[in-house]
């Protein structure tokens, strides 16, 4: 199972990260949203660290990142529309998918796009993922990745579903932006350790 450690806008937080096995860094390039870090971060980090970068956008304007992100990462439900734009583009995707009812119905339009991947993530941010139909999601797409929500302290529930990756942001915080090495840690143990 694959660890993201998301929302990093420090770069000792991304190096730390990595040393304590994260598979994919995700960075929120989005203006306005909280942990938003300049596109010029993202290079820099790639200058000391060997990990691919996953830029988060909630719009679908990607010319800033798409020669240095690895992954797009859009963190919005999208319209059908929106969904054929994207498969025009050569980028990679991760979509986020909400973890509910709607959610399941939504899949069959992100299932079109062969260029992206599911993000399973609460449908009501600040709250945890419905892991009910996370699981109906991910028996659906055994790809996908599942976050929202998750912490040192609940993160088992989480990897029992066996999702291909778990996202974790603000459960890795010690206070908002700043990413706490013992909750990374703990994460990564349990993550990395999952059979």
């Amino acid at each position: 199972m694959k660890l993201k450690f998301c929302g990093i806008s420090h770069l000792q937080d991304a190096i730390t990260a990595s040393k304590l096995g994260a598979d994919l860094l995700g960075f929120i390039t989005e203006p306005g949203l909280l942990r938003y870090v300049k596109p010029e971060f993202l290079t820099l980090v790639r200058r000391r660290v060997e990990k691919p970068i996953v830029a988060v956008k909630t719009s679908l304007k990607f010319d800033d990142v798409a020669g240095i992100a690895d992954i797009v990462q859009v963190h919005k439900v999208l319209t059908p529309r929106e969904i054929e734009e994207l498969s025009t583009l050569s980028l990679r995707f991760f979509l986020y998918v909400p973890s509910s009812r709607e959610g399941l119905d939504y899949l069959k339009h992100v299932n079109k796009l062969t260029n992206a991947v599911p993000l399973i993530d609460s449908a009501v941010k600040g709250r945890m993922a419905d892991l009910e139909y996370a699981k109906k999601i991910l028996d659906e797409r055994p790809d996908a990745g599942l976050g929202g929500g998750v912490t040192p302290d609940n993160v088992h529930e989480f990897v029992k579903l066996n999702p291909a990756w778990i996202d974790v942001s603000s459960g890795i915080e010690s206070i908002p932006t700043k990413k706490d090495e013992s909750k990374m840690r703990r994460i990564a143990e349990v993550v990395k350790g999952w059979t």
